[in-house]
């Protein structure tokens, strides 16, 4: 029997590669980031291990497509400093660099990637992507679960929401929808703050939503510190009221 010889992987699209740890298990994997070509999107992959990978007929253990992803942002929680998140429509996934170092470089390299189109054929005679990104970037994204408390129960905006950050605003995203379902002016946001692993917001009259708060539960306290810090940062005016951690 004649044998025939297994075809050989292209590496060609490949732009990194290395090991990082999966953020909840902390279990080093190997992962592999590829650029769009014929072969496919610009996508992210992990696989058990290097070796793995460089097997005649590698099979990722999960496969990321970054045009499609939510957001990307950089994060930080008990466990971990060096984070990066990948938020889909669906779901989020974390992984974790042993350095800032390898944290810059990783999320930098994804929000290129992110930024180009889906294959080569987008790009029009200009070499500019022709194709629109059908979901907006926000400035910042965090996972929460929104308690039936304050306006949460009012206006029965109550599990799990991506509390998205624009420079003028405050997105509730649920899961599945690229439609937000409540959406915040900053200059509406009366105080803010956290306890322990809570972080709530506190509109006045002018909101949308009629004055009151929003409580949420995120995973530790560095996240909801983290998330206090940040819409301080964004809420701009000389009449800021802001309750401290508490």
């Amino acid at each position: 029997m004649e044998n025939q010889a297994a075809e050989p992987q292209n590496y060609e699209d490949v732009q990194k590669s290395g090991y990082l740890r999966k953020h909840k298990s902390m279990h080093r994997r190997f992962f592999v980031l590829r650029a769009a070509s014929e072969h496919g999107p610009a996508r992210l992959e992990y696989y058990e291990n290097e070796k793995k990978f460089r097997s005649k007929s590698p099979v990722p253990k999960k496969v990321l497509n970054l045009e499609t992803c939510f957001n990307i942002n950089k994060r930080a929680d008990s466990k971990n400093k060096h984070m990066i998140v990948l938020y889909t429509r669906s779901e989020s996934f974390a992984i974790a660099a042993d350095s800032e170092e390898i944290q810059n470089e990783w999320y930098q390299a994804m929000l290129d990637l992110q930024c180009n189109c889906k294959t080569p054929e987008d790009y029009g005679s200009s070499g500019e992507c022709s194709s629109p990104s059908p979901i907006p970037t926000f400035k910042e994204v965090w996972q929460v679960k929104v308690w039936p408390k304050g306006l949460g129960h009012a206006r029965n905006l109550v599990g799990i929401y991506r509390l998205c950050l624009t420079d003028k605003t405050v997105n509730f995203v649920k899961l599945n929808s690229d439609v937000a379902a409540v959406v915040l002016q900053l200059m509406n946001v009366r105080r803010c703050g956290h306890s322990e692993n809570f972080f709530f917001i506190e509109v006045g009259r002018s909101a949308i939503t009629g004055p009151g708060e929003f409580w949420m539960q995120v995973d530790d306290s560095v996240v909801a510190q983290n998330m206090h810090e940040t819409l301080l940062e964004g809420h701009e005016g000389p009449e800021r009221r802001v309750w401290p951690a508490q």
